[in-house]
Protein backbone atom coordinates (compact mmCIF):
# COMPACT_ATOMS: atom_id res chain seq x y z
CA UNK A 1 0.00 0.00 0.00
CA UNK A 2 2.64 2.39 0.59
CA UNK A 3 4.88 1.88 -2.65
CA UNK A 4 1.38 2.34 -4.40
CA UNK A 5 1.24 5.60 -2.71
CA UNK A 6 4.71 6.56 -3.26
CA UNK A 7 4.01 5.71 -6.69
CA UNK A 8 0.98 8.23 -7.51
CA UNK A 9 3.25 10.47 -6.02
CA UNK A 10 5.77 10.79 -7.61
CA UNK A 11 2.96 10.15 -11.21
CA UNK A 12 1.84 13.41 -9.68
CA UNK A 13 4.65 15.53 -9.72
CA UNK A 14 5.66 14.50 -12.46
CA UNK A 15 2.17 14.86 -14.41
CA UNK A 16 1.87 18.39 -13.26
CA UNK A 17 5.41 19.66 -13.06
CA UNK A 18 5.59 23.45 -14.62
CA UNK A 19 7.37 23.53 -18.26
CA UNK A 20 10.67 25.41 -18.62
CA UNK A 21 10.70 28.35 -20.10
CA UNK A 22 10.99 28.78 -23.70
CA UNK A 23 14.56 30.74 -24.07
CA UNK A 24 15.08 33.26 -26.92
CA UNK A 25 17.10 31.84 -29.77
CA UNK A 26 20.68 33.19 -30.05
CA UNK A 27 21.65 35.39 -32.34
CA UNK A 28 23.43 34.19 -35.43
CA UNK A 29 26.94 34.11 -35.23
CA UNK A 30 29.02 36.01 -37.69
CA UNK A 31 31.57 34.76 -39.60
CA UNK A 32 34.59 35.55 -37.78
CA UNK A 33 33.64 34.42 -34.53
CA UNK A 34 34.24 31.03 -34.62
CA UNK A 35 38.25 32.31 -34.96
CA UNK A 36 37.87 35.04 -32.78
CA UNK A 37 36.54 32.41 -29.77
CA UNK A 38 39.43 30.14 -30.98
CA UNK A 39 42.10 33.22 -30.42
CA UNK A 40 40.27 34.50 -27.09
CA UNK A 41 40.09 30.63 -25.79
CA UNK A 42 44.31 30.02 -26.76
CA UNK A 43 44.91 33.11 -25.10
CA UNK A 44 43.49 32.31 -22.01
CA UNK A 45 44.97 28.98 -21.90
CA UNK A 46 48.22 30.23 -22.35
CA UNK A 47 48.17 32.82 -19.57
CA UNK A 48 46.75 29.53 -17.17
CA UNK A 49 50.06 27.81 -18.53
CA UNK A 50 51.81 31.19 -17.46
CA UNK A 51 50.83 31.41 -13.32
CA UNK A 52 50.93 27.61 -13.29
CA UNK A 53 54.40 27.74 -13.85
CA UNK A 54 55.21 30.58 -11.85
CA UNK A 55 53.50 29.01 -9.03
CA UNK A 56 56.52 26.00 -9.01
CA UNK A 57 59.03 26.76 -7.27
CA UNK A 58 62.47 27.25 -8.94
CA UNK A 59 65.75 25.50 -7.81
CA UNK A 60 69.32 26.14 -8.03
CA UNK A 61 71.89 23.36 -9.41
CA UNK A 62 72.96 21.20 -6.51
CA UNK A 63 75.71 21.74 -4.77
CA UNK A 64 77.63 18.86 -3.06
CA UNK A 65 79.72 19.87 -0.16
CA UNK A 66 82.80 17.91 1.21
CA UNK A 67 80.79 16.04 4.16
CA UNK A 68 78.71 14.68 1.39
CA UNK A 69 75.91 16.84 2.05
CA UNK A 70 74.14 18.03 -0.58
CA UNK A 71 72.47 21.28 -0.71
CA UNK A 72 69.72 22.69 -3.19
CA UNK A 73 68.68 26.22 -2.48
CA UNK A 74 65.59 27.77 -3.83
CA UNK A 75 65.71 30.95 -6.11
CA UNK A 76 63.99 33.80 -5.08
CA UNK A 77 62.40 35.72 -8.42
CA UNK A 78 63.53 39.10 -7.85
CA UNK A 79 65.46 38.78 -4.86
CA UNK A 80 69.04 39.89 -4.58
CA UNK A 81 71.65 39.17 -1.58
CA UNK A 82 72.46 42.84 -1.56
CA UNK A 83 68.82 43.76 -0.75
CA UNK A 84 68.33 43.99 3.19
CA UNK A 85 64.60 43.93 2.94
CA UNK A 86 64.06 40.91 1.57
CA UNK A 87 67.16 38.90 2.49
CA UNK A 88 66.31 36.21 4.97
CA UNK A 89 66.85 37.03 8.84
CA UNK A 90 70.33 35.41 9.46
CA UNK A 91 70.20 36.12 13.62
CA UNK A 92 67.02 33.56 13.56
CA UNK A 93 67.69 30.48 15.76
CA UNK A 94 67.58 27.56 13.47
CA UNK A 95 64.52 25.18 14.46
CA UNK A 96 66.15 21.73 13.10
CA UNK A 97 69.02 20.04 15.65
CA UNK A 98 71.27 17.45 14.50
Amino acid sequence: MAKMRYGLVLIGLIAFAAPAPAAEPPPPPSQNAPAELLQEGTRQILRAFELFLSTIPQYEAPEVLKNGDIIIRRKHPGQTPADPKKAPADDLPDKTKT
